[in-house]
């Protein structure tokens, strides 16, 4: 490749030494080009800026020194090498002509081989220092548009540069930051608790490179104090070629999105998408520690609690799945608010265990204070109406009342991992279920073997001919009940265990049991044989009905229609003597097979009673496919009723709706007179509650 011939002016107002000088520096490889004085110097380098100036000190117009001393002043002149050809040789004249900026003089009469050396060097120096420059302006560019913030130092740790993208993070200037040390502009605290972290800038300058581990909690702060970011970094020291150290370079990078990235994962890690609480995982992992804790501290009290929803599954299955989500969601907040505002305890931990379930740790909680919190827990919950939008609804919304469960546990001294702790805080809480749900339970050594006892028992009941007792309680006819004209009989049916030990045990003991275990089927089957074979043996002239509760697993059981039929298809026994009861809850979550189940037995004669209406509010259009002969009104509503004018104008709109369908109404939980006589006002057409008539034991 062939290389450029460096140019070079030679400016001299004699002629014959121009001609001289051409001559010779065309000899030495050069291209020459020549001026006058040193104006025309001047004008030359504007117009075609050479690569060498030989001029000559002393010239009319404008002298050499003048001359040399404006073109250093020109913008691109500042390594432009000039050579001063001059007789003089005084010392004045030779500080004068440095100070005008001359790169180098040579005397006359010129010494042709070493002018040819001079300019050979000057060339060859000159060519290195642009080679130099042009390697600055390609590591200042790159600094100035690589992503990374860059800040080097001197050896005493001051700023000598600041990239863009370091100036952006940091806040500062080049021009302000320039001088100050780094720790006054490199400012890092900790992300947690906010206390300054000095850089160890002096490490460095001993000859360390430095690197902040990744995913620290150090954290970049900006000058404002308003942005902060976090960084990954490292430092590393500066030396000249004998090896000592200049300075310090410090290389930066914002790693702000990733570290919130890895921060929102960590807390995914850790907590229930849905409700933000914690998730079991992490409940386990806390509980866990504190027990390894525990051990070493023995003289600390902690408590454990497990919450399970009461009526939860009524909610999920008539609004779907997306209600129950919303209401997780507010038991959760709930749950929260009033575990803060109960402050018995240095730290509580809630999580959500999964489905409709909760664990609660309270760390040096003794017992007594944490059954409180349970108490009012289940309070606070038994207290919140959950609405939900429902087009069909008259007033556009559904309202659920809920309860929970609460089994709770104390750490003790015999706790011996998490596993069993927890297994013991879901016993509790089924005990709490079983004694008729919304209710705390302590835990006893006897909880983990009840659900297996109870199990056995189920099946010994049914089984033994005196395993469960009939009772019942009486329904009357409002506008009779009192007076000579109340002859007409009709019962509920309830059931009862009567245990080997001689114990009359409520179904609220066992129920729970029962449907865990698919055994409410053959519970159903058992009232069921047990009623038709009462009314076989009775009088039944002024018998208006008996009463018998279904649930929701005997619908879904195919076999069980069948014997029923079968068991109603002999003509001895009063179909029409029998009417089912099917909550509303069951009937719509069931839908199919409740209207299915209402139709064949409606042929044979039985009727029925849709319970626990206006539980979940539910629409009234339901009513317009089931078949159904009696509404039972919920008796939340009838309890609340005198003190409550919302209850009272829910009852009163159910009546009346009802009594347009050309439907009965049935009030449960009448218990004082004044609700009896708020029934008689609004005309609910029946009433059965403890003040119409306690439950007895069916007459045999």
């Amino acid at each position: 490749m062939k290389t450029k011939q460096p140019t070079i002016l030679v400016v001299d107002d004699a002629p014959l030494m121009r001609r001289i000088l051409v001559e010779v520096l065309g000899r030495f490889g050069y291209h020459v080009e020549t001026a006058e004085n040193g104006q025309q110097a001047i004008d030359f380098f504007l117009t075609n800026r050479p690569d060498l100036i030989l001029m000559d000190a002393d010239m009319p117009i404008l002298d050499g020194v003048a001359a040399c001393a404006h073109i250093r002043g020109l913008a691109g002149a500042k390594y432009l090498p000039i050579i001063i050809v001059t007789a003089f040789v005084g010392r004045d004249w030779v500080d004068r002509a440095f100070a005008a900026g001359a790169t180098d003089y040579v005397m006359k009469p010129v010494n042709w081989d070493v002018l040819r050396n001079r300019i050979q060097y000057i060339l060859q120096a000159k060519q290195s220092e642009e080679a130099l420059f042009e390697e600055k302006e390609k590591a200042q560019i790159t600094l100035a548009s690589i992503g990374d913030g860059v800040i080097t130092t001197n050896a005493q740790g001051e700023i000598e540069y600041l990239n863009p993208v370091a100036s952006k993070l940091t806040g500062w200037h080049i021009d302000e930051a320039k001088g100050l040390l780094l720790n006054q502009v490199f400012c890092l605290i900790d992300e947690n608790d906010k206390q300054p972290i000095e850089f160890p800038i002096q490490l460095c300058l001993t000859g360390n490179i430095i690197k902040l581990p990744e995913h620290t909690n150090t954290i970049l702060v900006h000058r404002d104090r308003q942005h902060f970011f976090a960084i990954e970094d490292s430092a590393a020291p500066i030396k000249d070629k004998q090896g000592n150290i200049i300075g310090v370079v410090l290389v930066f990078h914002d790693v702000t999105e990733n570290h919130k990235m890895n921060q929102q994962l960590a807390y995914q890690a850790k907590h229930d998408a849905l409700t933000n609480l914690f998730n079991r995982h992490e409940f386990h992992l806390r509980l866990k520690t504190l027990l390894n804790q525990w051990h070493s501290q023995s003289s600390s009290q902690h408590s454990l609690m497990f919450l399970d929803l009461d009526q939860f599954k009524t909610v999920n299955d008539t609004c779907g799945h997306e209600a129950g989500d919303e209401l997780l969601k507010d038991v959760a907040l709930l749950l929260e608010k009033v575990t803060k505002n109960t402050r018995t305890y240095t730290q509580a931990t809630l999580a959500r265990l999964g489905g409709d379930e909760f664990g609660l740790l309270l760390e040096n909680c003794d017992l007594e204070n944490a059954k409180k919190l349970a108490n009012t827990l289940c309070e606070a919950i038994q207290n919140l109406k959950f609405y939900w939008e429902d087009e069909q609804q008259a007033n556009g919304k559904r309202v659920f009342n809920i309860g929970v469960s609460i089994g709770l546990v104390p750490v003790s001294a015999q706790t011996v991992n998490d596993k069993s702790l927890l297994a013991m805080a879901d016993a509790a809480c089924y005990a709490a279920k079983n004694a008729g749900r919304n209710n705390v339970h302590v835990y006893k050594d006897t909880d983990l073997i009840d659900e297996i006892e109870w199990v056995s028992l189920l099946n010994y009941s049914l089984e033994s001919l005196d395993g469960f007792k009939l009772f019942y309680q009486p329904i009357v006819k409002t506008n009779l009940f009192g007076t000579e004209n109340q002859h007409e009989v009709w019962y509920e049916v309830l059931l009862r265990m009567h245990t080997p030990k001689g114990h009359i045990v409520p179904p609220g003991a066992f129920l729970s049991t029962a449907t865990r275990y698919t055994l409410t089927a053959s519970l159903d089957k058992w009232v069921i044989n047990a009623c038709i074979a009462w009314l076989q043996r009775r009088d039944l002239s002024q018998f208006k009905l008996l009463n018998i509760n279904i649930s929701g697993h005997s619908l879904n059981d195919k076999t069980f229609i069948n014997h029923i039929v079968e068991r109603l298809s002999h003509p001895s026994i009063p179909a029409n003597k029998l009417c089912f009861e099917i909550t509303e809850a069951t009937a719509i979550t069931n839908f199919s097979n409740t209207v299915k189940f209402i139709t064949e037995l409606k042929k044979l004669g039985c009727q029925f009673a849709l319970d626990d209406f206006g539980s979940g509010m539910s629409s009234f259009s339901y009513l317009k496919n089931l078949p159904v002969d009696f509404i039972k009104i919920d008796g939340g509503f009838i309890k609340g009723m005198v003190k409550d004018k919302v209850d009272f104008a829910v009852v009163r709109s159910i009546n009346d709706i009802a009594h347009e369908m050309n439907l009965c109404t049935i009030a449960e939980f009448v218990e004082t007179e004044e609700i009896f006589q708020c029934l008689q006002e609004i005309k609910v057409d029946y009433v059965q509650g403890y003040w119409i008539g306690k439950p007895q034991p069916l007459p045999s």
